[in-house]
């Protein structure tokens, strides 16, 4: 627990600042995919590596949930989500600030409120993201939350990998969140394979991305827009 938030800490000896990793819904911090891909983020970029259940995922699912997806879900929990991580870096703050966020998918949505409301991040990672459009995650206030917190993104260094086959995330969807983040220090690229398929490959870009931004391994590297 964070400051009361069920939360998994990954760090090595010399970290010294934070990286924010929002997993995918209906996975937490304590599945199999997210404790791999956190401890693999802590070992590659030298950030500790937190990542925490979200709303009524993991260790805050409530007793006998129904299945499916409640109407306007997402955009009702991104603001406790937003307090959430924002209570997790404050509580954490010993170990240094919160200069990366990596979210997939869910992880991803939540993600674009947050990196806008945390002034010390230096760096983000949005996997198989965007304004959702199938799957029964429709949200109709969502997507102008989502263009809003993208909007304020200028200052914060933006990688967004999708997938050509996503039956969540439209090509759409994902292009009108990157468009809506002003300025040219951003680049989306489309990986092929469906919503869930993430490969080694796209790991290692958003690691390398990671370390350009926030760990000076290339302090002249500056990401273009590309489309």
């Amino acid at each position: 627990m964070v400051d009361g938030i069920p939360a998994k800490l990954y760090a090595t000896a010399d970290a010294d600042a934070l990286l924010l990793l929002g997993h995918g819904g209906a996975h937490s911090k304590d599945g199999r995919r997210f404790v791999d891909l956190s401890r693999q983020y802590a070992e590659q970029t030298g950030l500790a590596v937190v990542c925490i259940d979200a709303v009524d995922h993991g260790e805050r699912k409530p007793p006998m949930s129904s299945p499916g997806i409640p109407r306007e879900w997402h955009s009702n929990a991104i603001h406790p989500m937003v307090d959430d991580w924002r209570r997790t870096a404050e509580a954490l703050s010993s170990i240094g600030p919160a200069v990366a966020y990596v979210g997939f998918s869910m992880g991803a949505i939540f993600g674009l409120p947050t990196v806008a409301a945390m002034p010390s991040m230096k760096a983000a990672v949005f996997v198989a993201g965007g304004v959702p459009t199938g799957g029964g995650i429709d949200d109709a206030p969502l997507r102008p939350i989502l263009l809003s917190a993208a909007s304020q993104l200028e200052r914060v260094p933006v990688l967004m990998l999708n997938k050509t086959k996503d039956e969540l995330f439209s090509t759409d969807g994902t292009r009108a969140v990157f468009d809506a983040i002003p300025g040219h220090d951003k680049r989306l690229a489309f990986w092929d394979g469906d919503h869930d398929d993430w490969p080694p490959e796209l790991i290692r870009e958003s690691v390398t991305f990671i370390k350009q931004h926030t760990r000076g391994d290339d302090p002249s590297a500056r990401t273009k827009a590309s489309r």
